[in-house]
């Protein structure tokens, strides 16, 4: 569960001073690492029912309709086995671009004109 009195991530972005010039990419990345932050413990790593719970809230529109793939389904029984097992960040980095390749959404933004 996220911590619930957090500053919103917009304006933790724009505290970074190294992220005032960053590229799309890197702002992605600080977004990505201060999202999974939300959710750590003062450890800095999140249970699998945190990670699950990610997921459906900040990564659904990747999770939609992938519940029938035998991928999606394998990553998420091993998420719901031994919910309160820790995972660090490098795990739920792995979780999220194997969520992204498999899902639709990286096929339609795959496909998304890019040029005039």
């Amino acid at each position: 569960m996220p911590k619930s009195n957090t500053i919103p991530i917009p304006k933790q972005l724009s505290s970074i001073k190294a992220l005032g010039k960053g590229t799309d990419l890197e702002k992605a990345i600080a977004t990505t690492i201060l999202v999974y932050y939300l959710y750590a413990d003062s450890d800095g790593r999140i249970t699998k029912a945190d990670a699950i719970d990610m997921l459906q809230t900040q990564f659904h529109n990747f999770t939609q309709g992938q519940e029938t793939k035998p991928k999606y389904k394998e990553l998420m029984t091993d998420l719901e086995q031994d919910k309160d097992r820790r995972i660090d960040f490098e795990d739920v980095m792995v979780l999220l671009l194997s969520v992204s390749l498999m899902s639709d959404l990286f096929q339609e933004i795959r496909h998304v004109k890019n040029t005039k």
